[in-house]
């Protein structure tokens, strides 16, 4: 029992308890909705893919993108100019993507050196990379030989039938591609 000149303060502590447990709700709820914001955030952001395939894969694959220009990277973790270069695919990505240009990366690392595949995953991400993404599942030389190349980066570039119409490589050293030249041969590709 509080002496008789304390009594006064019976009603204001049990009214702070009160508000105590209703702010305590009130911050609880507010965390709860918070938190239930930036998960659904997290699932609706886009991810970024990364899929294996081999050649005869590839080429269906390929076919699906009709009617579409499809502009295909080349490129490798240990290829440093691939790395390089690739920002400037994700950025005409974002520039055609809604113009009828499909973006594509196809990663040639050793589809046997896991670490590798990990990184390659990681760039992409880091990127955003938000096109498809695929790695060749097969013997690196082979697949090499199969996509026709002698070395990367390596832009390929399909009109709207599918055929293959530009290939930029960096095979000749007095000659090299820029992202310029992608887009000077995206924009011919589109006006035609």
């Amino acid at each position: 029992m509080l002496p008789q000149k304390h009594a006064h303060m019976v009603a204001p502590l049990s009214m702070f308890n009160k508000h105590r447990r209703i702010i305590g709700f009130t911050l609880w709820l507010a965390c709860g909705c918070i938190s239930s914001a930036f998960a659904s955030t997290e699932n609706t952001a886009s991810k970024v893919t990364f899929v294996p395939l081999q050649h005869t894969e590839w080429l269906e694959q390929l076919g699906t993108y009709k009617p579409n220009i499809v502009v295909v990277d080349m490129w490798a973790t240990w290829c440093a100019s691939c790395l390089e270069e690739f920002p400037k695919i994700v950025d005409l990505h974002k520039k055609y993507k809604d113009a009828g240009v499909q973006f594509v990366s196809m990663n040639l690392d050793d589809h046997n050196d896991q670490p590798s595949l990990e990184n390659a995953e990681k760039f992409l991400q880091k990127m955003n990379a938000e096109f498809d993404n695929f790695w060749m599942n097969e013997n690196l030389m082979i697949a090499f030989e199969k996509l026709n190349l002698i070395g990367i980066p390596a832009v390929i570039i399909y009109d709207r039938n599918g055929d293959e119409r530009y290939r930029l490589t960096g095979d000749d050293p007095n000659n090299q591609y820029s992202g310029k030249d992608i887009e000077k041969a995206i924009k011919e590709l589109l006006a035609h």
